[in-house]
């Protein structure tokens, strides 16, 4: 007899009010799976084991076998590395009202029109799934081949799964769904243990790719500690504030794609809608103050710009600490560019405070944004607006060198197109000029 602990997973001989790992009361439930181990000296049967096929026989080398699944978002089939393939299955999370729900009700709609679709509705009732797919259908989705249901038994959707030909299955969430193998509570580590191997098991076997929705728990997890991510072949985390019309789909995990690549999408009256330029997004104001600067940043295969704002505030006779607020940047990347600032680019903040701000509330982990940052701080101390024609991108580093990055042809050629006239760039070597000025920079003194 094995006992777990709900909160972390940790799994205990015997049973007792609180769990001594993570120290939380009245978590620990007890373990059904029962694992039986034969003794192979003992034991004279002959062992059994599945079929096995040679690589060149097998159905996923013939050519058209990993054909992708679109799911009608472009910038979703852009996140999955070109859409849902066969058998996949992907977990969807992010905070509550953010969006899931509705993302994956577009999807099928746009799947119905030529595939079955089945979802499983766990938190809400199917009438009230089925008007909310009024609401979003337009008159070219086919909502009849949307099949709805309530039962969260995963043995018996593994079978109607079996049974009939669906073309995708929604499971709206795992933490709502159980298993008969274990007898925890829904959303409990056993439970999303089982239901998600067993789930991930149903396609694999049958080869219908599943969307699954897990939801964030108290600590940040989603649907417990890494549960989840570790069964599951492609996890996408869904970014975007209460007050942020605006959603950015990323990519954590991923076996069939990179993980690099971001989807943005617009929350509407209507629902979801896909953005194909996020760069207008992300560069709205037209304004020309001090202290704004146009930075590039690679995320996979698309170069997005964005505009960092700075604001420097001299503290005066003002005692404390001194306060250093990063929105869309990390802290301690800001704290070392303003570091470097002071000791090697002729701008002291020792006495400042300073406020950088990524405009549209996407997160940058690029460090080829750290020279946008810098000429935004330095724009704010000295009072100078920069040109909103000109693109930083460059790595600044502790010497206060300049460091060109990878993806800089991909980066000149995008900022031609869009239309920037000039880009300031670390030290890097060009294969062709393009129709705009590039302005090498070797130290962040000189920019």
């Amino acid at each position: 007899m094995k006992y777990v602990c709900s909160a972390c997973g940790s799994e205990f001989l015997k049973w007792s009010g609180k769990c001594s790992v993570c120290n939380e009361w009245g978590t620990l439930e007890e373990l059904s799976e029962e694992i039986v181990v034969l003794d192979n000296k003992t034991s004279t049967k002959k062992a059994d084991y599945g079929a096995i096929t040679k690589y060149r026989d097998s159905t996923h080398s013939k050519k058209g076998a990993q054909s992708r699944l679109s799911t009608g978002f472009l910038e979703f089939d852009r996140v999955l590395g070109g859409g849902l393939v066969q058998g996949e299955v992907a977990l969807i999370s992010g905070e509550p009202g953010v969006g899931k729900s509705t993302l994956l009700l577009h999807i099928a709609l746009n799947l119905s029109s030529k595939n079955k679709i089945l979802y499983v509705c766990g938190e809400e009732s199917p009438s009230q799934l089925v008007s909310r797919l009024d609401r979003l259908a337009s008159k070219s989705d086919n909502p009849d081949n949307i099949f709805v249901t309530n039962d969260v038994v995963v043995e018996n959707i593994f079978n109607l799964v079996s049974e009939e030909k669906f073309g995708l299955v929604i499971v709206d969430s795992v933490q709502s769904v159980t298993s008969l193998s274990s007898k925890g509570y829904p959303g409990s580590i056993s439970q999303v243990r089982a239901s998600g191997s067993l789930l991930t098991r149903m396609s694999k076997v049958t080869g219908v790719p599943s969307l699954l929705v897990g939801q964030i728990n108290k600590g940040g997890d989603i649907a417990g500690p890494k549960i989840l991510e570790h069964i599951v072949d492609c996890v996408l985390y869904i970014e975007g504030g209460e007050f942020n019309q605006y959603r950015i789909l990323r990519g954590m995990k991923n076996r069939f794609g990179s993980t690099n690549e971001i989807g943005v999408f617009e929350m509407t009256s209507k629902g979801m809608e896909e953005i194909g330029n996020p760069s207008l997004v992300f560069l709205d104001s037209k304004t020309s103050v001090s202290g704004s600067a146009i930075g590039a940043i690679l995320q996979g295969s698309r170069v997005v710009f964005v505009e960092v704002q700075a604001l420097v505030v001299e503290r005066g006779s003002e005692v404390g600490p001194l306060r250093r607020v990063a929105n869309g940047i990390k802290k301690p990347r800001l704290d070392m560019l303003c570091a470097v600032l002071s000791r090697r680019g002729g701008v002291y903040l020792g006495d400042k405070d300073v406020f950088v701000n990524v405009v549209g509330g996407v997160t940058v982990s690029d460090p080829a944004v750290d020279l946008a940052v810098c000429a935004a701080i330095k724009s704010a101390v000295k009072d100078n607006v920069l040109d909103r024609k000109s693109v930083y991108f460059g790595e600044v580093g502790l010497t206060g060198e300049v460091r060109g990055t990878w993806g800089i042809e991909s980066v000149l050629s995008e900022a031609s197109r869009v239309g920037y006239k000039k880009i300031y760039i670390g030290n890097a070597s060009l294969r062709d000029r393009h129709d705009l000025e590039v302005s090498v920079v070797k130290g962040i003194k000189t920019l």
